[in-house]
């Protein structure tokens, strides 16, 4: 070619290094996985906070105690904290979360299973299943959360 000319050179190194680094971040999604589980249930996390203001995930009150629950407890306690579910601290302190290859599972331990679930989701319990619990979720992910989660994994997977 003669005269006046632009010539161009793609040199794609850097771009294959970047791709390699994300790929390999994709194969591995353990350590992204971890701090999700940490954000969610380390103490102080996400689901700790539920603890501590008595709501589900989706911001929604938990039920009140009843009030044979409330007679029971100052019966029992005297002027100690009428606070919903925690009350020896069992279930929010048996939160914990594990990761496996590509997936993370949070839940409760072995000491609360007995009643963790009929908290999370309400039902009929106690001596002839005479009590009604009402569901008091305190796992799940609201919308905010997943949008924190997508923002978390944006940052680590291609960041």
């Amino acid at each position: 070619m003669t005269g006046a000319r632009l010539e161009f050179s793609f040199n794609d190194r850097a771009l294959r290094a970047d791709l390699r680094e994300r790929l390999s971040k994709l194969e591995n999604p353990e350590p992204f996985l971890k701090s999700i589980g940490e954000e969610f249930a380390g103490a102080g996390g996400v689901i700790n906070q539920r603890f501590k203001n008595e709501r589900g995930p989706d911001g929604t009150p938990w039920a009140p105690l009843s009030e044979a629950q409330r007679q029971h407890r100052q019966k029992k306690y005297g002027n100690a904290p009428m606070t919903i579910l925690r009350m020896r601290g069992h279930l929010a302190g048996s939160i914990n979360y594990q990761v496996s290859g590509g997936s993370l599972k949070i839940g409760t331990g072995k000491e609360a299973e007995d009643y963790a679930a009929i908290h999370q989701f309400g039902g009929e319990a106690g001596r002839g299943l005479k009590a009604v619990i009402p569901a008091r979720p305190y796992l799940g992910f609201s919308d905010a959360d997943m949008d924190l989660i997508e923002e978390e994994a944006e940052g680590h997977f291609l960041d």
